[in-house]
């Protein structure tokens, strides 16, 4: 399914003449390889370990104590936030949308309306990957680690690990809904640019909702940003090498499914 709508991505582009770098046609292409990303996050993740340590031992018990202790309003806002941030909601929507826009790009559309629908599928698509597995892999750490939670810390410590506990209470590190925030964030930036930068700040106060409602550490939360981070990178660089959504573009990533909208929304006077 999903080589069919690179085709039929491919065949819109043409149809819609859009910009290509120069000598594009003359210049072999280079393979995208991931192993230069990998090892880069392997010094990452080396890097990170070390700095989680610190954190926690220098700032963890701290800042739990500084934000746990905010005005009751405060903590009943960041509370809502937390609610408001389960991965439920970033999911199933796209999931919905990337398996539908499958179904219906096989029944008898005309040429402008499968590109649409098979473009909105590819994109969900890539949300969905993007925070899908980060946030896969933030669950599975999350009990092999079992990292007691903060309304544990004056029982157990800040630094205690219980490894496949069965409890929702030693399973602290990463922070889940740090990893799918950034991630989602990220999703959103790869394919809209710059104009959404405010989803950054959205997820922000999403993190740090996760220490407000005493069920993370601040390091939990840095763990979670990275993991996010290198989670959606990763998945944009995979979409980048099969060719799907993004092109080289004056030496950034271009998301090539907009060009054509734009040009669609000029042609009604939008």
């Amino acid at each position: 399914m999903i080589v069919a709508d690179f085709k039929i991505i491919a065949f819109f582009c043409l149809e819609y003449q859009l910009e290509h770098p120069k000598n594009s046609e003359n210049t072999p292409r280079k393979p995208i390889s991931s192993m230069g990303f990998l090892q880069n996050v392997n010094w990452l993740i080396f890097f990170l370990l070390i700095g989680c340590f610190l954190i926690a031992l220098l700032l963890d018990r701290a800042v739990t104590d500084q934000l746990t202790n905010w005005p009751e309003t405060e903590r009943a806002f960041f509370a809502t936030l937390a609610r408001l941030g389960e991965s439920d909601w970033m999911l199933i929507p796209t999931l919905t949308v990337w398996v539908f826009a499958q179904v219906l790009g096989l029944s008898s559309l005309n040429y402008t309306m499968r590109w649409v629908v098979r473009s909105t599928g590819l994109m969900s698509g890539f949300i969905f990957l993007s925070v899908g597995l980060p946030g896969m892999v933030a669950a599975i750490l999350k009990v092999a680690i079992g990292r007691a939670r903060p309304m544990l810390m004056d029982d157990v410590g800040i630094l205690h690990f219980t490894p496949f506990a069965g409890d929702w209470r030693f399973a602290g590190f990463p922070s889940g809904h740090a990893t799918t925030a950034f991630a989602l964030a990220w999703a959103l930036y790869f394919l809209f640019g710059p104009r959404v930068t405010i989803v950054f700040f959205g997820a922000f106060l999403l993190s740090l909702s996760r220490i407000v409602d005493n069920v993370h550490y601040f390091s939990d939360v840095v763990a979670g940003v990275t993991l996010g981070t290198i989670g959606a990178i990763w998945v944009q660089q995979q979409f980048q090498k099969r060719g799907g959504i993004f092109r080289a573009y004056k030496k950034r990533q271009q998301n090539r499914l907009l060009l054509p909208f734009k040009r669609l929304r000029r042609r009604f006077g939008a």
